[in-house]
């Protein structure tokens, strides 16, 4: 069921900009059902406060009047225990086996402000679920105007493999990808703009294979230096769908 509701802002590091869903706004065109909400305000616990099932919640996640979701979250604000990057950001309730289950997580985007710093926006994940919560699996990234997916090869530690696929992609300019566990042992990852599709295969790692893992997308700001309140990365998903289909 998708709502609005207005949340203050204390406690979130800062003022944030006045932002509202946009006149003429409606129900969005993306099934939320299936999701929950992780937004920068902290709870009674001091922890980003999470939405179950997720919802519309301005000004972080609002629908636009085409029914797209525009996700807003500040270079500086409150974080999860293992990250000190804010973030506005679904995550999935069904979980998979890593190289085990077939899953594709499908999305169609326009980045319209990244953090002033140029460290970008992660825009979807496959993260480690469970027994290994906080562990970052699989992240595709948008940095200075190029796409790429970064494969961790280890839960503890930095070994990771880069997986460029797309570049020279400006703001304001909408792009489709797609991250697909093959259940074969492999995934797949590709990007399209202006008919312009890349796509590669990897491996997945051995510290990850059969570990239970979800899909996580949306608005995870990388910035390292918040530059004042109207800093951060702002994103519309025109279309995103999770299946139990690959590629």
């Amino acid at each position: 069921m998708l709502g609005a509701l207005v949340l203050g802002v204390a406690g979130c590091g800062g003022e944030q900009p006045e932002q509202v869903a946009p006149s003429g706004a409606g129900p969005s065109v993306i099934d939320l059902s299936g999701w929950k909400l992780s937004i920068p305000v902290k709870n009674n616990k001091g922890h980003p406060t999470l939405l179950q099932p997720a919802y519309t919640v301005a000004p972080w996640m609002v629908s636009d009047p085409s029914g797209a979701l525009v996700f807003w979250a500040p270079s500086k604000g409150v974080t999860t225990d293992n990250s000190d990057h804010p973030r506005t950001e679904l995550d999935s309730l069904a979980t998979f086996n890593a190289g085990q289950s077939t899953r594709t997580l499908r999305a169609s985007v326009t980045l319209q402000q990244v953090p002033t710093d140029g460290q970008g926006i992660i825009l979807g994940q496959i993260h480690g679920a469970e027994d290994i919560s906080a562990v970052p699996y699989v992240m595709l990234r948008y940095q200075q105007g190029k796409v790429r997916v970064v494969v961790k090869q280890v839960q503890d530690g930095d070994d990771l493999i880069n997986y460029p696929l797309l570049a020279e992609v400006p703001l304001n300019s909408r792009f489709d990808f797609t991250i697909s566990d093959l259940g074969n042992g492999n995934m797949t990852f590709s990007a399209t703009r202006d008919g312009n599709t890349q796509q590669v295969t990897a491996p997945v790692p051995a510290a990850f294979s059969g570990a239970t893992v979800r899909f996580q997308v949306g608005d995870y700001q990388q910035s390292d230096d918040p530059a004042g309140a109207q800093d951060g990365g702002r994103v519309v998903f025109h279309q995103l769908v999770e299946s139990p289909s690959p590629l």
